[in-house]
């Protein structure tokens, strides 16, 4: 009996190990190997149903299969901003979002934590300001994705400009980018963009588009990448060159990745995004009451040189505020000095040919300014103590200094001092920059499909001229360059080549920029000595230079001394090789004087 016994435990304990064994290697998974290799280990001690060598099969197994599954939990880690790992679909605004809502733009769209949350950021924390990019957009969005599909570019980088400047062609930043593009000087005039004292056309929505869509055409031949191209924008094509090459990608959000990338550029491309997607349906993220203003719609009509903006305004019965909105290039109260025909635009319901009308009678008995000279404010002067000193109104003090029509000087402050055309500006010569041919027929230009049905040749601007001629007409000087204040040297230029473009005597040029040799530097900033001849110009034979000098007597001064002799306080200076306004009693300076 106790035989049978024995056996019959036998059994059972023999049944009893295989079972738990069985049941162990099911358990063994992809999805538990962390906790597989310690859950049979105590049970192959005691188990007659593996061998040494099995045992150690299935502990390798275990263990590269618990690699393969922490090699691929790290690769997922990795990839950037998958949609289905970062983003939540039961998030507010994934829920706003069409499965098929990439179709409705022709830039790549991707939607990731960084994006949803500038999505939010716009929606709720900036929500005001974006509301001002919104309701401003109408004004330009129609003329910047015209030129964009001229030039067979993607129509949604308008948002490029709305997060560059908020579509505001003033806007102005701490690293002196200007326009609703956000150009630097170098940039703009890389791409034809002209800056000078009288005119940024930076700030012009039409020519800065133009160049805009050239710089990023270029820069998406380089990087063959709308991200690259705009993040490049903004951090430059060089710096972007280099991580690229640094980190052996030309995937921008690896680069985000990285975190090498300057931090406004890492928030670039996700705050386009984000505007893009908010500025296509606004209602849904809250932008649904907004009142836009209406689309520009303008024609181009020519005018002289130097004419003040309320002559224009007054002229088309324009506010001038709308004048000034539809011109945002024009930096002063007056188009530039040195460009008869300058193109102005106006309200496309404007009657051009009775527009020219009125603009000749408005700009009859007003003197034409022909350049400006500088002047530093001291300290005891007045506003009444300068006008009487350069014999100028005020309405000329202001046009020739602000666009707005008002002028507060301050002690160190310069300010520009008109010189109007006639008997001793030049005796020889039209108005500065003025031509008697008249302008062709202005070109009528209209945006939104705005048509002008006034197929009739404008009528030619006004051209005036200045009232002193010599006697025989024939013989003219060499013609004037405009006006330029200042000129930003480019690689590879030299002081002479520099003169030469601009007609200005290299001592002068020296002088004025305080210059000991013949060495400049790119980037360097030369001001333009105003009021010189051509360095080659041909002289009349009727005109004859006349050299006296002066001993300087006490309580004299160069302006005392200027208005003597009836010539101007630059080119007292020039000719005496001054730098400053300080003369020493029984000083000899030279005088010399055109008769």
């Amino acid at each position: 009996m106790k035989k049978y016994l024995v056996l019959t435990v036998f059994a059972l304990l023999l049944a009893g190990c295989a079972t738990s064994n069985h049941v162990s290697m099911q358990n063994v998974s992809e999805d538990a190997v962390a906790v597989a290799p310690e859950q049979p280990a105590a049970n192959w001690s005691e188990s007659p149903a593996f061998s040494e060598t099995d045992r150690n099969q299935v502990a390798k197994s275990l263990k590269t299969k618990a690699i393969v599954a922490q090699t691929r939990q790290k690769q997922t880690k990795q990839l950037p901003y998958a949609l289905e790992m970062q983003v939540k679909d039961d998030d507010d605004i994934t829920n706003l979002l069409t499965h098929d809502y990439n179709k409705n733009f022709d830039i790549p769209i991707v939607f990731n934590d960084a994006v949803k949350y500038y999505i939010k950021w716009f929606s709720e924390d900036k929500k005001r300001v974006f509301a001002s990019w919104l309701k401003r957009s109408r004004l330009y969005v129609p003329i910047i994705t015209e030129i964009l599909r001229e030039n067979d570019m993607p129509e949604d980088l308008v948002y490029l400009a709305m997060i560059e400047s908020g579509f505001n062609p003033k806007a102005y930043s701490s690293a002196k980018a200007s326009g609703p593009w956000q150009f630097i000087y170098s940039t703009g005039g890389r791409y034809g963009l002209e800056v000078d004292y009288w005119v940024d056309e930076r700030r012009d929505p039409e020519k800065s588009t133009v160049a805009a869509a050239k710089y990023l055409k270029n820069l998406f031949d380089q990087f063959g990448c709308w991200y690259l191209a705009a993040a490049s924008y903004n951090c430059g094509e060089g710096r972007m060159g280099r991580l690229i090459q640094k980190h052996q990608t030309n995937d921008f959000w690896e680069l985000y990745r990285y975190n090498t990338l300057p931090r406004e550029t890492r928030e670039y491309i996700p705050q386009l995004i984000a505007a893009a997607i908010i500025a296509k349906d606004p209602a849904k993220f809250g932008f649904g009451s907004i009142t836009y203003d209406p689309p520009i719609r303008f024609a181009e009509v020519n005018v002289p040189a130097a004419t003040p903006i309320t002559a224009i305004a007054k002229a088309s019965s324009v506010d001038i505020d709308l004048v000034r909105t539809y011109n945002p290039e024009l930096l002063r109260g007056i188009t530039p000095p040195g460009t008869n025909g300058y193109t102005v635009k106006l309200p496309s319901g404007v009657d051009k040919e009775a527009f020219y009308g009125r603009l000749e009678t408005e700009l009859e008995g007003i003197p034409t300014i022909r350049s400006v000279t500088t002047y530093k404010v001291r300290k005891k002067d007045s506003m009444a103590r300068i006008l009487k000193k350069y014999n100028v109104r005020q309405q000329d003090l202001v046009l020739v200094n602000s666009s707005d029509n008002e002028l507060r000087i301050k002690s160190g402050m310069v300010i520009a001092i008109p010189k109007f055309s006639g008997e001793r500006a030049s005796t020889t010569v039209l108005a500065k920059g003025v031509t008697q041919d008249p302008p062709g027929p202005s070109k009528a230009k209209t945006v939104g499909k705005v048509k002008d049905d006034d197929a009739r040749p404008a009528k030619p601007a006004p051209v005036r001229i200045a009232k002193a001629y010599t006697a025989d007409r024939s013989v003219r000087e060499a013609p004037v360059r405009p006006v330029k204040a200042f000129h930003v040297v480019k690689k590879g230029e030299t002081l002479s080549e520099i003169c030469d473009r601009y007609g200005i005597d290299e001592d002068s040029l020296r002088l004025a920029n305080k210059i000991r040799g013949n060495r400049v530097y790119p980037n360097m900033k030369i001001r333009l000595v105003s009021h010189v001849e051509r360095k080659k110009a041909a002289v009349s034979p009727a005109r004859t230079k006349k050299v006296r000098y002066h001993t300087v007597k006490k309580g004299e001064t160069l302006t005392s001394i200027s208005e003597k002799y009836g010539v101007d306080v630059d080119d007292l200076k020039t000719a005496n090789k001054l730098k400053g306004n300080k003369i020493n009693r029984s000083a000899r300076l030279k005088i010399v004087k055109e008769g």
